[in-house]
């Protein structure tokens, strides 16, 4: 058996071309690196170097242990990274969401059938969400769109509604309905981290003058004190959290209108399989679980 860090010095050696140098790499003195190698060469049994004085070098046997060298130890490398990534997947359940209601909702749940594992969440946009989830990034993902796959389990978990909330006064305020593209030429407040409801607005609206804002305390400063229109949607409406003092008129392109779909890999139901039960006594109103302000300051 060799030890791994004759295999590292046979690369290093290989890498900086002198014992000097790779001795320096690898925090050795020159002797004992000198040492090494002719201890690897008795183990393999074979000469790796060509010797002269002052001066040693790879003959053609030690440039080929030099390459398998190298990718033992990326190999084991690898075999490090993989069963660390297994253990932190072991602990922790990743869910990923396109939109800010149901991943709130959802990672409330969790925390409440899993109080000894680690929830981590993200919000994505939802363009690349599906394909993530597919490669395993996530254990479990809430989608706009119902996915036709299969191997996943998916279960409707309730809808939204976008609105554009206006100043009484505004040209469109007395409006029943508008489509996005409505808002082109007008300077709109939005926040970015909205999910796929931004995306939406950018593609739809894109001569709109979008006010963007990444900072959330800004973004409710915003909401709150200027006459921009700014959107909301109708769970925010109904939960009393948008602004008293607007219009709300409701966005009519058919995308404006959510589905949301939690997602979970067949393999993966028996791990799930309390918390997924659980889902049938869950009203999805979510109407008491929104804790920030997503899409525009409440009064």
């Amino acid at each position: 058996m060799i030890e791994t860090y004759l295999l590292e010095q046979l690369a290093a050696f290989a890498k900086f071309g002198t014992l000097l140098e790779a001795a320096n790499k690898l925090y050795v003195s020159q002797p004992a690196l000198s040492r090494s190698m002719k201890k690897l060469e008795r183990i393999i049994g074979v000469e790796l170097f060509t010797r002269a004085k002052n001066r040693i070098a790879l003959n053609d046997n030690g440039k080929l242990a030099a390459i398998f060298a190298q990718k033992i130890l990326d190999k084991h490398t690898e075999m490090i990274n993989a069963v660390r990534e297994f253990d932190r997947k072991s602990r922790t359940i990743s869910v990923g969401s396109c939109a800010p209601v149901p991943l709130e909702q959802i990672r409330s749940l969790l925390e409440r059938n899993f109080s000894d594992m680690a929830i981590s969440s993200e919000l994505n946009g939802g363009k690349t969400l599906l394909r993530d989830f597919q490669n395993d990034a996530f254990q479990l993902v809430v989608l706009n769109e119902k996915p036709e796959d299969e191997t996943l389990w998916v279960k409707k978990i309730g809808s939204e509604k976008l609105f554009i909330s206006l100043p009484p006064g505004h040209p469109l305020a007395k409006s029943a309905g508008i489509y996005l593209r409505e808002l082109n030429g007008l300077s709109v407040l939005i926040y970015s981290k909205i999910g796929f409801w931004y995306d939406l607005c950018i593609e739809k609206a894109p001569r709109t003058h979008f006010l963007l804002q990444n900072d959330s305390a800004v973004f409710e400063e915003l909401a709150r004190g200027s006459e921009f229109p700014s959107f909301t949607t109708d769970i925010f409406i109904d939960a009393g959290l948008a602004r008293k003092n607007r219009v709300k008129v409701p966005i009519l392109d058919a995308e404006a209108s959510a589905n949301y779909y939690l997602v979970c890999k067949k393999k993966d139901l028996p791990r799930f399989e309390e918390f997924l039960n659980s889902l049938e006594k869950v009203n999805w109103n979510w109407r008491n679980l929104i804790g920030g302000f997503y899409f525009t300051g409440s009064d």
